[in-house]
């Protein structure tokens, strides 16, 4: 009978202890989860900010390609005034 209760008790100790392992388990595997969540959160917020900062500086570059072609214009602009101007002919022909 000794021997009987011995074992019982073994044996709800066993599974007692195989719950306890299991607890455990879960409540590491629950932190891990959390864990996770938490840096998929932490993920969106920079996923976003990063898109903000790509849309800054894709307006900044569309801001200077409009300057760079205004400076072309008026790159273009200067032999029309040479031209306009005649300063070769003035060089040559001093004012009297």
């Amino acid at each position: 009978m000794k021997i009987e209760l011995n074992e019982k008790a073994q044996n709800a100790f066993g599974g007692i202890r195989g719950i306890v392992k299991t607890v455990i388990k879960n409540a590491n595997a629950n932190e891990e989860v959390t864990k996770t969540a938490k840096l998929f959160a932490n993920l969106d917020v920079s996923m976003k900010s990063t898109h903000q900062s790509l849309e800054k500086l894709t307006y900044g570059i569309i801001q200077l390609q409009e300057r760079n072609n205004q400076m072309l214009g008026a790159l273009h602009v200067i032999p029309q005034i040479s031209d306009g101007l005649k300063v070769e002919d003035l060089i040559k022909c001093p004012p009297t």
